[in-house]
């Protein structure tokens, strides 16, 4: 079971013991080759705790990657193998994160990675952990990009709406919320999601199974959107340079940033100047005739225009026409900015995961 070109299921003990424990020198750990026989479910490895004068065996089950899928796939194979071998269940895993260690800490089976971390646990008895040594093997598969830029529209659409039937479904959601992506890049997407264990996907449906987890992917991959051109103006009034601007149209031209968008969504009021997001201020500057005035003093609107259309997606338009960036966006927008914006996205995010449906 190589781990890599370089790597292989024989140099796992090895590779293991240049760390020596993962919990310090008052313990040690030793890893051996499981002693292949016939049926069942058998281990991959036999790993020793030692800790003081007690010793402590485990049947570890060993995988090549550590997405979330895998792990949890390792973590059923360790369990069946503890139940046949009478030992307690262990993970071999290229590289374990807090949160994975939080997972198996949960569920209750230890796992020590390559890269130094490791968690050791026998209930009631023993209960080591060992966090933050960085990994040493990063996966090669891009896993931010499902959840940032463009293609991030996919896992948002779930915070949106828990369920689909088909990637179709999806599609059609996307785009009744004003966006815009292809099914190959929904079927990606949801490739990615389905390894990261944040949705489940049956011949029947495709469905969100840990909401607050997808949130925290989005949040870990956000960036700004990319800055091409700005114009400073004093409009007077949001709503007429709204109206004027997106008129009646379903899928707005011209929306506010997530961080001016606070106020729709929390409490608390901005004294900084609004900014808005659009594709192409050639547009907006046409659309907005008369009502277009630049200035550099006395401004109350800047205009960015971005490649990114991310910040257009299930904006919200206010009766006044004044269009908000969606509660998603606005809340990874705030959670990236200080203290006191980092407290409002709090409240944001709370009435995200209440308001799927």
């Amino acid at each position: 079971m190589p781990l890599s070109k370089s790597i292989s299921e024989n140099a796992i003990p090895e590779i293991l013991g240049r760390f020596g424990s993962p919990w310090g020198p008052e313990t040690e750990l030793a890893v051996e080759p499981w002693a292949r026989d016939v049926g069942g479910a058998q281990p991959d490895f036999r790993v020793t705790v030692r800790w003081g004068d007690r010793a402590f065996e485990f049947a570890a089950e060993a995988k090549t990657r550590s997405t979330p899928r895998v792990l949890e796939e390792a973590a059923s194979r360790a369990d069946k193998a503890a139940d046949m071998t009478g030992l307690w269940p262990m993970v071999i895993v290229p590289y374990l994160s807090e949160r994975a260690l939080d997972w198996l800490d949960e569920r209750g089976v230890s796992g020590i990675d390559l890269s130094g971390n490791g968690l050791a646990l026998v209930p009631g008895v023993l209960y080591l952990r060992r966090s933050g040594r960085p990994n040493r093997y990063p996966e090669s598969q891009p896993s931010k990009y499902a959840y940032r830029g463009a293609t991030s529209i996919v896992p948002r659409v779930f915070l949106c709406r828990r369920e689909f039937g088909s990637v179709t479904a999806i599609k059609d959601e996307i785009e009744s919320r004003g966006g815009k992506v292809a099914l190959s890049t929904v079927s990606k997407a949801l490739a990615r999601m389905v390894e990261d264990v944040l949705i489940r996907r049956t011949d029947a449906s495709i469905t969100l199974l840990q909401p607050e987890a997808l949130l925290d992917k989005l949040r870990e991959s956000f960036e700004k959107p990319s800055l091409k051109r700005t114009a400073t103006l004093k409009v007077g009034g949001l709503d007429q340079f709204f109206r004027r601007v997106d008129g009646a149209e379903s899928r707005p031209r011209l929306v506010l940033s997530g961080v001016s968008s606070q106020g729709r969504y929390a409490s608390g009021l901005r004294s900084d100047q609004p900014d808005a997001y659009c594709e192409d201020l050639s547009v907006i500057r046409k659309r907005a005739g008369d009502l277009w005035k630049e200035t550099e003093r006395f401004s109350d609107l800047t205009i960015i225009e971005t490649r990114d259309r991310t910040p257009i997606f299930d904006a919200r338009r206010d009766p006044s026409g004044v269009v908000y960036a969606s509660p998603v966006q606005t809340y990874l927008e705030l959670v990236a900015g200080d203290k006191r914006d980092r407290e409002m996205a709090e409240s944001i995010r709370r009435s995200i995961l209440d308001g799927i449906d």
